[in-house]
């Protein structure tokens, strides 16, 4: 028997809701609509566990990098963002009503991640045209709306005004043409919710990013929050409830308690609502008895859905019983038609209720769209199932194990001269953003795989003796991450607590599966989340039986035309991604203190990225499966 106190149980939370182990799942009705036509229809499943309605509801996503159209080869998120704007409407309706009130929120990160939104230029062209087709009330802005110059200028222009005062960017300007620097959106909004009259005040918050392009700057939260601006706004009198939403994780960082003290050092028990992201996961965390958050997942996997109960609103905070704890409600919704349909109390089918006008409407623009930048172009025919953390590495089923043995060899750089040189090839894991899945292989799958198109650097004729130890060197560091673009891995969250290898990944994986449920119906359960989080376990709308949980290496290493009598050679060409440079560097620097980082003579090698390489690599598949469609 093992039992938990708090901190234990909060590390397995941010373990167990961490979206790297996914889910494929639900649908119990006979008569299903899928509004992106390739999409797969989902398995009967468990009865799905209801929301449950307060005073005031929110509606929640984020990071879904560009995942408008839905996962098509994933039936547990095979609904696209017309879906969404259905179910949106519906429970707004629905909310009506009932006299309560409901607020959808989306925290930031809208690009890098799926061609609908990464074969355009610039980036996002065409997914942000989309994405503010859906009724949102409030939207925050993300770290992957800073790294390119165009894109910034793009949210300035586009979303902002969008939004009238309701895109929120509270530690984030943009230099306008004439070297002046102004908020992308609004510092703050105050409003009065629709139904039960909730005065409230809304911030919009990123963390402290730093790798944002030079026509934007990122302040750091624990420095606004002491800002004249700040504290003027959270003493504004008549405020009923504050709502800080934005692009920070909920458990772990900094950033989200310099706010909370911040507030709570002028209210003590005021209500404060947090939304979150970045970190990529499910995870709902309580601050104190008036204060809770919500993260809501990544890739458009995840709706998150909040209630609230015993708000008073125009009470003043000096009665004597203001301060009594409030009480939530919380369920991640997988993201497919099934689902939202049942959460909506609509049906589906020919003649059901769900699919709205507007959400029609949006789902029939996303297969246009998808048509005309032409994602569903097909390369060939993924055998099996290539994945990440779900995964054992090395393995056969391990996307980073195929990338290794079988795809980076095909590498070949602009220097024809180089051909033939012994050379190791290094990739870290974070290249890769998600799991490529058995089936049709289509330019979009490309930008899904792997969205980055980093450049190739090389450091030529580098002693053997100092090249082997490279790798690891790299995997003895903490991550190498494309700058947390990549969602957080357990591996860094267990360092970050300290425990390091004394925690043993197979016991916490007997713990998962012995916590997961009651197992006479376990072969009605699909694979997917379990979450646990700081009120328990059953916030996931779909019961399933989880993925096991690997470690995955910081980084990979090749071995092309090596001696081939088994011998080493005396110098190898070191090859790795632009973004791997420091990281190479510091363990040059580890391997040979003798010599200088910058006395290494690092050249551009050309190539491919990786998602061209890994396409190319798919044609050798063949086509089959493509023609079985037919």
């Amino acid at each position: 028997m093992v039992s938990f106190n708090r901190g234990p149980l909060l590390l397995l939370s941010v373990l167990l809701f961490n979206p790297l182990i996914p889910v494929a799942a639900d649908g119990s009705q006979d008569v299903f609509i899928l509004q992106q036509p390739s999409a797969a229809p989902p398995p009967k499943t468990l009865p799905l566990r209801p929301i449950e309605w307060g005073q005031l509801n929110f509606i929640s996503t984020t990071d879904t990098h560009g995942w408008l159209a839905g996962h098509l080869l994933q039936p547990s998120y095979a609904a696209d963002w017309g879906d969404y704007t259905s179910f949106i409407e519906h429970i707004k309706e629905a909310a009506d009503e009932k006299g309560v009130d409901v607020i959808v929120v989306d925290d930031g990160d809208q690009h890098d991640g799926n061609g609908l939104s990464d074969a355009t230029f610039p980036n996002g062209d065409v997914s942000q045209k989309i994405l503010m087709m859906a009724p949102i009330d409030l939207m925050s802005i993300g770290n992957h709306e800073l790294y390119q110059c165009e894109v910034t200028q793009q949210t300035y222009d586009m979303l902002a005004p969008h939004f009238d005062g309701r895109y929120l960017t509270s530690n984030v300007e943009i230099m306008l043409s004439n070297g002046s620097w102004v908020h992308i959106g609004q510092r703050s909004y105050r409003f009065t919710t629709k139904n039960q009259g909730i005065n409230i005040m809304s911030f919009g918050f990123l963390f402290d990013f730093k790798l944002n392009c030079n026509n934007s700057r990122v302040s750091a939260v624990a420095d606004v929050v002491q800002q004249a601006w700040f504290q003027s706004a959270i003493r504004e009198p008549g405020i009923d409830m504050f709502l800080v939403f934005g692009h920070y994780p909920i458990r772990f960082w900094p950033e989200i308690w310099a706010i909370h003290r911040a507030i709570r050092a002028v209210h003590k028990s005021i209500p404060i609502q947090y939304f979150g992201g970045h970190s990529h996961v499910r995870d709902f965390a309580v601050l104190d008895s008036r204060a809770s958050a919500l993260q809501a997942g990544r890739f458009l996997e995840t709706i998150g859905w909040l209630s609230i109960d015993g708000l008073e609103p125009g009470k003043s905070e000096q009665s004597s019983d203001y301060d009594k704890p409030l009480k939530y409600s919380r369920r991640y919704l997988d993201f497919n038609p099934y689902s939202l349909s049942f959460h909506a109390n609509k049906t589906l089918g020919p003649e059901g209720t769900f699919a709205t006008v507007n959400g029609r409407k949006i789902s029939k623009l996303i297969d246009d769209y998808r048509i005309q930048l032409n994602l569903t172009y097909p390369f060939g025919c993924v055998p099996t199932d290539y994945l990440l953390e779900k995964a054992e590495y090395p393995g056969p089923n391990s996307l980073l194990s195929l990338l290794e043995e079988k795809v980076l060899q095909n590498l070949v750089g602009d220097d024809v001269t180089l051909h033939g040189n012994s050379r190791l090839i290094f990739i870290n894991s974070g290249s890769l953003r998600y799991d490529m899945y058995g089936g049709i292989f289509t330019v979009d799958s490309g930008y899904i795989v792997s969205p980055f198109d980093n450049a190739w650097l090389y450091i030529p004729s580098v002693p053997y003796s100092i090249a082997k130890e490279i790798l690891g060197k790299l995997n003895a560091l903490d991550y190498i991450f494309m700058e947390l673009t990549t969602p957080i891995s357990r591996t860094m969250m267990v360092r970050q607590q300290n425990l390091g290898d004394t925690f043993d990944i197979n016991v916490m994986n007997s713990l998962i599966s012995a916590m997961s449920g009651p197992k006479d119906q376990e072969d009605l359960k699909t694979t997917g989340y379990v979450t646990i989080d700081d009120y328990g376990m059953d916030g996931d709308d779909t019961p399933h039986k989880p993925y096991p949980l690997y470690y995955l290496p910081n980084a990979v290493a090749t071995k092309d035309a090596f001696p081939t009598d088994g011998s080493d050679p005396e110098v190898t060409d070191v090859v790795f991604l632009d973004f791997m440079k420091p990281f190479v560097l510091e363990a040059l620097a580890k391997i040979n203190s003798s010599t200088p980082k910058d006395d290494w003579k690092i050249l551009e090698y050309g190539g491919k990225p990786v998602k061209e390489l890994i396409k190319d690599y798919v044609r050798g598949w063949g086509t089959d499966c493509i023609k079985d469609k037919k």
